[in-house]
């Protein structure tokens, strides 16, 4: 399965899972938004594995992400495994090796 298209972009949390962005992936971009932050990056993908490096900013109230408040900028790489319409995985921080953070996203619609 390709990994093009728009998808639903969710990270697990303390009280379940948050979405957190819409993705658009195509030729090996990833491109992710919602009203509080941005990412941009790139994906490889080799049969069923994935994986995300992405540079998130983030720009209105800081959350918490990976156990940090202070940074506005931070790169994750995510590796992932994809089946059917879903890709699930787990994101590390540059930097930070003590927090990891499970993600999944849920395809939404093509990219034409």
């Amino acid at each position: 399965m390709s990994c093009e298209g728009v998808w639903k972009v969710e990270v697990k949390g303390p009280f379940g899972w948050e979405s957190i962005a819409t993705a658009f992936m195509k030729d090996g971009k990833y491109l992710a938004a919602s009203a509080n932050h941005y990412s941009v990056g790139s994906y490889k993908e080799d049969g069923d594995n994935l994986k995300l490096s992405v540079k998130s900013r983030q720009y209105a109230n800081l959350r918490t992400v990976f156990g940090i408040k202070t940074m506005e900028t931070i790169e994750i790489t995510y590796t992932c495994k994809v089946k059917d319409n879903k890709i699930t995985g787990t994101g590390s921080v540059k930097g930070i090796k003590k927090h990891k953070l499970q993600m999944r996203l849920t395809k939404l619609d093509e990219i034409t």
